[in-house]
């Protein structure tokens, strides 16, 4: 046990927005602290462990003895720690990156059993696996439980649901969560339960939640919540579970107001549900839906929030899309570290760096022959000294095929593999410009491949890691010569809007330190960006280029404006922001 620095504790239990800037690279993917908002904030509000003493743990026996008395800040450090732990009150628990809290056969990774005053940081919540069998959901706010905010969190195959709210618990807020069922899950995929039956009519008049941020990603097929009861704010949500039947089901006596969320290419965005009773409201508010298959319009109008938050307008593909991104990119375990430096490399992103070997021959090669190929790798950091018993596995998903083509300089059609029963996972093989980023339980396959990258077959192989037996994918991406266009491209349609694409990342300094620059090339970008005092500038791009958005860190719309060379983009404020340039996305930040 060790004392942390007592102002990191302030703004971790508070939850303030931290003043360092926080740099992010394509290797390493940190989120904002964002501020605590909706129903965790009313009733007196939400402190959790603020102004009482810290502990920082690295054993399941400490770890439940301090979380069961509360008053505490509790700091987890990395590694996996079997659960179940029950929670006090008065208490702040904040994981380090690779903190794990498994869910036992029987019972909860975590429960909330009449706690009041909680905050629950950037820890994942690893369940054992859903099935058709009655048991315990990974975790748990029960009982009365009040002033509860749960944050940053990466909760997936939970045995009966991944996180439910009942029995009167009151003043929840849930953000910038993933929820998610990998191949360890056979049935039962229902991931939120908010008011657990018909009959709990002791529920009225509490259950009020608010959920904001949060990705219902693969796996999901119910429950994005279902509601009883309960007044729930559902708001600027991410759902595109591809197993969906449903997102949000209203049932009896539920109040929702269900505002500005991003449904693609799911069943159903809403579930009326009355054979248990009538709906109070389920208020469909400026929602953005693509490809949704079954359309249900709202019911009744939905309660108005007691308290304010600025919410992120989805009216447009480009809009919709930028959240959606926002939510990929930071939903989940992706906080810093306890007392960090400003720049961190958690265990949800990659530390993947391009070989410098990667050989580039000026004379021709056939497409056919074999290349060589750079070696890059991603790790969690939750696999330091960590071994997970059991078999891992590796299941694919996304558009893109293990086995494609693709130019020099041009992205390849992203795809990722979810791991279960390990810590990690490895890459290697890869062209230079495409890596391996490790996202929560998901390990992403993107990038540009370097114009420079000898045409030829890359066999690559991803391998888990951190697991008694590990398991391994293999594939092969074939780059051909530049001006040759690969079997499966689609690069001659453009997009109206922006779609998702490569990601990079780069710093802009303020013009007061170091004048105009022009930074240099990240591999896979095509275009350049320099900022003079508030304005940042694009160059190297032509007319016929689709328009240029710029995005802040929640994925708000600031500016739009036409391709031209040397465009200018008025910037209202230093921070982070993202730049969307057809498929291309830049992050800069300005200080």
């Amino acid at each position: 046990m060790e004392s942390k620095n007592a102002k990191w504790s302030k703004m971790l239990a508070a939850g303030v927005v931290l003043g360092a800037t926080l740099v992010t690279s394509s290797f390493a993917v940190t989120s904002p602290d964002f501020p605590m908002a909706g129903f965790a904030t009313q009733n007196g509000g939400t402190t959790g462990g603020k102004g009482k003493s810290e502990v920082t743990v690295d054993n399941v026996t400490d770890l439940k003895a301090y979380a069961k008395a509360g008053n505490k800040i509790i700091y987890v450090k990395p590694g996996t720690y079997m659960g179940p732990i029950e929670v006090g009150s008065n208490v702040t628990i904040y994981g380090y990156q690779g903190a794990i809290i498994a869910q036992p056969t029987t019972g909860s990774a975590m429960k909330l059993s009449g706690s009041t005053n909680v905050i629950i940081r950037n820890l994942k919540f690893k369940g054992i696996g859903a099935h058709d069998d009655d048991d315990e959901d990974c975790l748990q706010v029960n009982h009365e439980s009040k002033n509860v905010w749960i944050d940053h969190v990466d909760v997936y195959d939970g045995h009966d649901g991944n996180l439910d709210i009942t029995n009167a618990s009151d003043y929840v807020t849930i953000s910038w969560t993933k929820f998610s069922y990998t191949s360890a899950s056979t049935g039962h995929q229902f991931s939120n339960l908010i008011g657990n039956s018909k009959t709990k009519t002791s529920d009225r008049g509490h259950l009020n939640v608010t959920i904001h941020h949060t990705w219902w990603a693969d796996g999901v097929v119910e429950r994005m919540p279902r509601v009883r009861f309960g007044k729930v704010h559902v708001a600027n949500n991410l759902f595109d579970s591809k197993d969906a039947s449903y997102c949000v089901r209203a049932a009896i006596e539920a109040d929702i107001r269900i505002e500005r969320n991003v449904f693609i290419g799911v069943q159903k965005a809403l579930d009326l549900y009355t054979s248990d009773g009538a709906i109070t409201a389920a208020q469909m508010i400026e929602n953005y839906e693509e490809n949704v298959k079954k359309t249900q319009a709202g019911t009744g109008t939905a309660f108005k929030p007691s308290y304010s938050m600025s919410l992120t307008d989805v009216s447009t593909q480009a809009k919709a899309y930028a959240l959606r991104d926002s939510i990929k990119l930071y939903a989940g375990a992706t906080l810093p570290d306890p007392g960090s430096s400003s720049v961190v490399t958690p265990a949800s992103s990659s530390s993947a760096k391009s070989s410098s070997s990667v050989a580039s021959s000026s004379s021709a090669k056939s497409s056919s022959s074999v290349a060589p190929a750079s070696s890059s790798s991603a790790k969690s950091s939750s696999s330091q000294g960590q071994v997970v018993s059991g078999t891992a596995t590796l299941t694919k998903h996304g558009s893109g095929s293990a086995n494609q083509e693709v130019a020099q300089g041009a992205a390849i059609t992203d795809f990722y593999y979810t791991i279960a029963v390990a810590t990690g996972a490895t890459v290697t093989g890869l062209p230079q410009g495409v890596t391996g980023t490790l996202k929560g339980s998901d390990f992403y396959i993107s990038g540009t491949v370097g114009s420079n990258v000898a045409p030829g077959a890359y066999s690559f192989t991803v391998t888990t890691t951190g697991a008694t037996t590990n398991a391994s994918k293999s594939g092969t991406i074939t780059v051909v010569a530049s001006g040759t266009a690969p079997a499966s491209s689609s690069s001659a349609s453009k997009d109206p809007e922006p779609a998702e694409g490569s990601s990079s990342s780069m710093e802009l300094p303020n013009s007061s330190e170091s004048g105009t620059t022009i930074l240099s090339q990240v591999a896979g970008v095509r275009a350049n960006l320099s900022v003079e005092g508030r304005t940042v500038v694009v160059h190297g791009i032509s007319q016929n280029t689709a328009p240029i958005y710029l995005f802040d860190q929640q994925g708000r719309l600031v500016a739009k404006s036409l391709a031209s060379e040397n465009c200018a983009i008025a910037v209202p404020c230093a921070g982070t922001y993202l730049v969307r340039i057809g498929h291309e996305t830049h992050r800069i930040i300005v200080r």
